[in-house]
């Protein structure tokens, strides 16, 4: 196998950095990075000059290189009943940890117990009630932190892509929740979409 090139690492770390990439995106970055530093994606990965199947190609192509990290990138087919039904399906992809490992202890350690405790009451709260009022999770979901507290952890789910807030304060999974915690949602009796599998 070959080993990762710099067009590779480039695409990947822009995917780490911006955490959530709707497939227009991801094809914008292939085709910028793939430009600047060549040897990318479409050629290298068998692509078809279709730059949609150029793109899968390249994302099964890293995924078999990042293997024996226990890393992926992922996909799902987004809701697209907001837009006219016109053209592809919306895709979200994002570069997940298949492993519950020394590194992801490391990175969820950062969040305190009760943050924890917290995230998992509002991911099975928004099984049942997806697009609950941000207020109403406050009151049923914060556990032990204060008001203030879990509107700054809540902020930062946002940030991290793990939640979606909407316009008039409903909360939704964001696309790393949907990516990275499938099966919790499944367990908590919540829809998931179709995954794309690269």
């Amino acid at each position: 196998m070959a080993p990762i090139t710099a067009a590779d690492q480039a695409f990947l770390q822009l995917l780490t950095q911006r955490k959530v990439l709707e497939e227009s995106e991801a094809l914008e970055a292939m085709d910028a990075v793939g430009s600047k530093l060549g040897g990318f994606g479409a050629f290298d990965a068998g692509g078809l000059g279709d730059a949609r199947a150029d793109l899968r190609a390249t994302l099964a192509n890293l995924n078999r290189k990042l293997a024996s990290a226990d890393l992926q990138i992922r996909g799902y087919y987004a809701d697209n009943s907001e837009e006219d039904g016109d053209g592809p399906p919306k895709i979200h992809i994002a570069l997940i940890n298949l492993a519950s490992d020394d590194v992801a202890k490391l990175t969820g350690a950062s969040q305190k117990e009760e943050e924890i405790t917290c995230l998992k009451s509002i991911l099975k709260a928004l099984a049942s009630n997806e697009g609950a009022e941000l207020s109403e999770l406050r009151k049923g979901a914060r556990g032990k932190l204060s008001a203030a507290a879990f509107d700054a952890f809540v902020s930062d789910l946002v940030n991290g892509r793990w939640l979606e807030l909407g316009d008039e304060g409903e909360v939704a999974y964001g696309p790393r929740a949907i990516l990275e915690l499938a099966d919790v949602l499944r367990g908590h009796g919540a829809e998931v979409p179709q995954m794309v599998n690269y």
